[in-house]
């Protein structure tokens, strides 16, 4: 066709039947150019890919077959190159011929290099404690490990046994199973060794295996077996080369061993004279990461650390030091910052204890004399050992702490006058109170609604407890308590109104210096009226915190001799609900009942029987007449467990409280129960 007409017919063409196309491997950029991944790829080693003859040379250059076994072990490659190689072998024995503290001695013949590299210088478990220790075999014929413990060392005997006697001096000619090749393996400084020790101590499992087959091979009826007997012969003509090996290995570790503790000590007067050159601190060059691993590699290849080792790393040192100093003077700062905050907070305590009033304690180290005496981390640092005396004897820290405690009060003190409706007041007379400290001055705080534990029977606070008062931070990871402020507080109308009532009833008014202990030897003859469906009586301080359940509450008090056959025991909810064992034991009775269930007219005791059943003479003549015993039992304790009058146990009572009189805190005077024995 033209070249202008471009058209093809697509139905002329033949119909090809073509294969699902598949899925391409993904080629990489490096494979398009042909280049090597190990040639490009950055920060690959390139060390295992380094020739056997250059990977030879560095390594005999280390002469310690540790340092060649953890070459080995770095990867698969270096392993099957190192260990897997035959030709390889060389290095190994290079090496082993070259080591310190002097040549090995040459392996048996069972060994090759590397598992003779690895017989002398792994560590292992110990045979006695079974922790892990990098120490030589303590004995390489029964290949027995210690480590550094004195008392794995003593009590390895038991692991042992001595058979001295059974074989009567014709041991080397009748064992086949390797002992103890020296009397002081276990000591630094071996005495007798294989074969002059006649002493032949074997392990208890390695005995009792080798008797039997000793008791087989010297049987004389009948006779050891033709391939029993060559075993054994082959085994007992190889038996002094393996001891021949212990015993030279046992040598050579003497040698090491002393040639360590002399380059450890050299090592050491040198870092000891280089710290006093310096102007360092010995121990502070030993742990620093730089110079103590330079310290602890020399001592590890038994090689003398150098001037020269030590000039590479110099600036590096310094500056580890200089940062040790620092940590270690930050951290002395922090303790002495910590002792006197303890000694503020003390101090403190001795203040509330002699009844000052004063702020919460993060209010109190607030104070100017306390921020002081704190001082801080990194700023001024008063002389925390003598603080604590100077603040418990000193009457001139005495006297600016009352300063700035009356400072920080007299704005409180009129801010809550005016919520008391005592706006600047001011009077001349000793006898009469200020209106903050009288019974009828409470608050509560509008921004928790919470109190403190002394506090949680009245429900409200005096002006003592809104100055130590603490609002919880709403973040719950900041455990700092919010900032005091005055303006969080306003007047307790309920609990000021019903004490008001009560002292009028009484006949004094609050201005009275003796209100509060003429109200507290009422005891428990305070009736509430507003509480017409029960007789409910209580003392003072429960009477503040009843206050609350009501709008208005009425109040009454009882002539003496009159009041509930069920006495009002204070404290008893809160001795309830404490966290020990005893407590919650007694919680679990059916021991208490509820108050408000009783009538105001009726007794507590007039509907139920001895065990606490609901009874009442009418039913129980019912069911004398209409049921049988068994059908009568069953129904009265149906309406034992429906009656409100019932007994309960105290969680159950909780729960009753709640659900049937809307009370959500159990308080003293809901509730009775029989005498409880508490313990001291």
């Amino acid at each position: 066709m033209p070249s202008g007409s471009a058209v093809t017919d697509h139905d002329s063409l033949p119909k090809v039947p073509t294969l699902p196309l598949t899925k391409k491997r993904r080629t990489s950029v490096r494979e398009l150019h042909g280049l090597a991944e190990s040639e490009s790829a950055p920060g690959q080693c390139l060390f295992p890919t380094l020739p056997l003859e250059l990977l030879a040379e560095i390594l005999i250059q280390t002469n310690s077959p540790r340092d060649v076994l953890s070459v080995a072990r770095a990867s698969k490659l270096l392993c099957s190159t190192l260990v897997c190689n035959p030709a390889a072998d060389f290095i190994w024995r290079t090496i082993r011929k070259r080591c310190l503290p002097h040549a090995l001695p040459e392996p048996t013949p069972n060994f090759s290099e590397a598992a003779y590299a690895a017989f002398v210088y792994d560590g292992g478990s110990c045979d006695v404690c079974k922790k892990d220790t990098k120490e030589f075999y303590a004995s390489f014929a029964t290949r027995i490990r210690l480590c550094r413990d004195s008392r794995c060392k003593k009590n390895i005997e038991r692991h042992l046994i001595d058979v001295t006697t059974i074989f009567k001096g014709h041991a080397r000619d009748e064992i086949w199973i390797p002992y103890v090749e020296s009397t002081h393996c276990f000591d630094l400084n071996p005495d007798k060794a294989w074969p002059e020790n006649p002493t032949i101590l074997m392990r208890k499992s390695e005995w009792e295996r080798f008797r039997a087959d000793y008791a087989a091979f010297s049987a004389l009826s009948p006779p050891p077996s033709e391939g029993l007997r060559k075993a054994c012969t082959d085994q007992i003509a190889k038996f002094p080369k393996v001891m021949e090996l212990a015993v030279a290995l046992q040598k050579w570790k003497c040698t090491y061993i002393t040639m360590h503790h002399t380059i450890k000590t050299k090592n050491e007067t040198w870092a000891k004279a280089l710290a006093t050159q310096e102007g360092w601190n010995e121990h502070d060059l030993l742990n620093s990461q730089s110079y103590g691993s330079l310290h602890r590699h020399k001592n590890h290849v038994l090689e003398e650390v150098t001037l020269r080792d030590f000039l590479l790393i110099k600036p590096l040192v310094e500056a580890q030091l200089l940062k040790m100093q620092t940590h270690r003077q930050n951290k002395e700062n922090e303790a002495s910052y910590r002792q006197r905050r303890d000694d503020v907070e003390q101090y403190y305590n001795r203040l509330r204890s002699a009844g000052t009033v004063v702020p919460s304690l993060y209010e109190f180290r607030k104070l100017s004399v306390m921020t002081t005496m704190q001082g801080s981390v990194t700023g001024s640092r008063p002389n925390s050992s003598g603080l604590a005396k100077d603040m418990k004897n000193s009457a001139l820290v005495a006297e600016l702490v009352a300063a700035d405690l009356k400072t920080w009060m007299a704005s409180a003190r009129e801010k809550l006058s005016e919520l008391l409706g005592f706006p600047k007041w001011r009077n001349a007379s000793k006898t009469r109170l200020h209106p903050l400290d009288r019974i009828t001055a409470r608050f509560r705080c509008q921004g928790c609604g919470k109190v403190a534990k002394r506090y949680e029977k009245e429900r409200c606070l005096d002006f003592a407890g809104v100055c130590a008062h603490e609002c919880p931070s709403d973040n719950k990871k900041d455990k700092r308590p919010v900032d005091w402020s005055v303006d969080r507080f306003v007047k307790d109308e309920k609990a000021s109104n019903v004490i008001a009532r009560l002292l009028t009833l009484v006949g004094i008014t609050d201005e009275d210096v003796n209100a509060y202990n003429t109200v507290k030897m009422l005891g428990a003859h305070i009736r509430c009226l507003s509480c017409e469906h029960a007789f409910i009586v209580m003392d003072f301080p429960t009477l503040i915190g009843h206050s609350h359940r009501h709008d208005n509450m009425q109040v009454a008090i009882l002539p003496k001799g009159e009041g509930p056959e069920r006495a009002f025991e204070a404290g008893l909810s809160a001795k309830l609900m404490d966290m020990g064992s005893k407590p919650q034991k007694l919680r679990s009775e059916a021991n208490f009942r509820c108050r408000h269930c009783v009538p105001a007219g009726e007794s507590a005791d007039a509907s139920m029987d001895g065990e606490g059943r609901v009874s009442t003479g009418e039913s129980i003549a019912k069911d004398s007449h209409t049921e049988d015993s068994q059908t009568g039992n069953q129904m009265r304790r149906q309406r034992n467990k429906k009656s409100k009058l019932r007994s309960m146990d105290f969680n159950a009572l909780r729960s009753h409280l709640k659900g049937l009189h809307g009370i959500e805190m159990v308080s003293d005077e809901d509730f009775f129960a029989r005498p409880v024995k508490w313990q001291s």
